[in-house]
């Protein structure tokens, strides 16, 4: 049975359990409806082939897609693909006749590490070096030479991919069982705390639908293990599991015969755990080239998940680094708020006293600007810190220009920069987030004046329909000494601020990220004539959903 799980689109939640060999994908058609207006009547088709569940595109309008790639033959479907019809995306996370627990989900009896109670008895066979260089270099047949070359290479992209580590071990159990026959496979790591082996994936290729405990139970010998954690080799053995049951009868189907594949995880020569694979005799018994390459596999698995821990422990450290940088530059700006409060105070106390009501005065004022930093500060810091989803409604931007300009209005007046606001009249409402654009324009219209108020200075707010890109743009100019060139490709970087202690740095990046949550665009213009101008680009209107005429192929696609 494959599923497949709606991540986007009007089924968005849904989950779709094929039990059938064959399945049509379709427009509220066939084994997988959609009710996606892009998707056409009869779009794709999945289909089990030799145990595998591939996906064919039935010559639908809008094409389909696996992982990005277009399907143009049919593809393999691994857990995990993404696969992409009209503006719908479905993820394939696996079929359940191969079931797979990772993690916590993993119950701690499912996988029992035999120390000689008399359940198991396991006889080494073959065994191979992990460190031998012709464990997959010296193939002997040409059929397991391009098996062997096939497997290295995906390990190779996996590997380059630095997934996360769960993500990861899934992906090799994935390639473990495409390419080799298992039964049942476990990937076992030694814990970085205790030293001891915990089941990280466990993988069942059919495992019995309401079968007792025993049979769902995974059995394996605690002396091949150590032997294999000991020596640092892969080894080839055969399992017979006592089963009571059957008294003194010894044929393999009785007692469980297995054949058994147990190879180390390495690392730089350190042992992190084991891959334990088995398969009934009756099915499949395991050769030596199959040993070589599943030595080969650990080794790979190895190097994969220590290059893994060495991206986590670098990003721990990079987060802590940009931690410790965004408080030093917020504690530098915070002090500076502070200590405009405490003169503020302090001026407003002393008129208090005197009952002198012109220098309350002053000092309220001093205190109301660092309010308003402090404000403005906050609103900062949530908008960079988090995803923010936009609320679209039909507005008039020249509203919400004047509303910043009317806010900001007294501190240009009290450094004495004109605010001056040249607005187009063919300006339509156009689908904008109200609170984000308000921002957007604040911060903007805010570092213009600063920039300005050591000397006399103009900023100039203006707004115009481009007719021919129907776009509207929002253009903030000042007459200040403008931004040097050498710092023009770092303004937009967090935290970085050419006011010194005066800014946060987190004014324009904050600016910029709501722009691009409007599907908008904010850039600085360069500027001959001095100063700085920056320019906010807005769709005047959203994308539109294409009609079902436009999206779907003849009656019969």
């Amino acid at each position: 049975m494959a599923t497949l799980v709606v991540l986007q689109g009007p089924d968005k939640g849904k989950t779709f359990a094929i039990a059938d060999e064959c399945a049509c994908i379709g427009r509220a058609n066939g084994e997988v409806p959609l009710n996606d207006q892009t998707v056409s009547r009869r779009h794709a088709d999945l289909r089990l082939v030799a145990g595998a569940w591939t996906i064919t595109d039935l010559n639908s309008a809008n094409g389909t897609y696996v992982n990005g790639v277009r399907v143009e033959t049919p593809v393999r479907l691994t857990r995990g693909d993404q696969i992409r019809l009209g503006s719908s995306l479905l993820v394939y996370t696996g079929s359940e006749r191969g079931e797979q627990l990772s993690g916590a989900s993993i119950p701690r009896d499912m996988v029992t590490l035999d120390a000689g109670a008399g359940t198991i008895d396991a006889s080494i066979m073959a065994s191979v070096p992990s460190s031998d260089d012709s464990l997959v270099l010296a193939a002997p047949e040409t059929a397991y030479a391009v098996k062997a070359w096939k497997v290295i290479r995906e390990l190779s992209d996996v590997t380059g991919n630095l997934l996360p580590l769960d993500r990861l071990l899934t992906r090799v159990m994935d390639i473990i069982f495409e390419e080799v026959a298992v039964d049942r496979g476990v990937l076992l790591l030694r814990s970085t705390e205790t030293g001891r082996l915990t089941p990280e994936v466990v993988r069942f290729r059919n495992r019995p639908v309401g079968g007792d405990r025993d049979s769902n139970t995974i059995i394996a010998s605690q002396t091949v293990i150590n032997h294999v954690l000991e020596s640092n080799t892969g080894v080839l053995c055969s399992n017979i599991v006592s089963d009571q049951r059957f008294g003194s009868e010894k044929s393999a189907q009785n007692i469980g015969m297995r054949s058994v594949i147990c190879a180390p995880i390495v690392a730089r020569e350190s042992v992190l755990g084991v891959v334990h694979l088995d398969c009934p005799v009756t099915r499949h018994t395991y050769t030596e080239p199959e040993l070589k390459l599943i030595t080969a596999i650990g080794h790979q698995t190895g190097l994969a998940i220590e290059n893994a821990r060495l991206v986590q422990a670098h990003l721990r450290q990079e987060r802590l680094a940009a931690a410790g940088e965004a408080v030093a530059y917020l504690s530098h700006y915070i002090r500076n708020i502070l200590q405009g409060m405490r003169g503020g105070a302090d001026i407003l106390r002393r008129g208090l006293e005197r009952q002198d009501l012109k220098h309350a005065t002053q000092g309220w004022h001093v205190l109301e600007r660092n309010l308003d930093r402090t404000y403005n500060l906050v609103l900062n810091m949530l908008a960079f810190s988090k995803p923010r989803e936009p609320h679209f409604e039909l507005l008039s931007v020249n509203q919400i220009v004047a509303e910043v300009i009317e806010l900001v209005q007294k501190q240009a007046d009290d450094v004495k920069v004109v605010l001056l606001a040249d607005l187009a009249d063919d300006v339509p409402p156009i689908p904008i987030d109200h609170d984000g654009l308000h921002q957007v324009i604040l911060n903007l219209v805010t570092n213009a004046i600063d920039a300005v108020q050591a000397s006399p200075g103009v900023v100039n707010v203006r707004t115009l329909f481009d007719s021919h890109r129907r776009e509207v743009h929002i253009t903030v100019k000042d007459n200040g000494p403008g931004i040097p060139r050498q710092q023009r490709d770092k303004i937009f970087e967090p935290f970085h601020s050419t006011k010194g202690h005066g800014g946060t740095g987190l004014g324009l990046p904050v600016a910029r990220k709501i722009v691009r949550e409007m599907h908008g665009r904010l850039n600085l213009v360069d500027n001959t004539d001095g100063g700085a101008e920056f320019r906010v680009r807005l769709a005047a209107a959203q994308p539109v959903t294409p009609s079902p005429a436009d999206t779907h192929g003849p009656a019969d696609s």
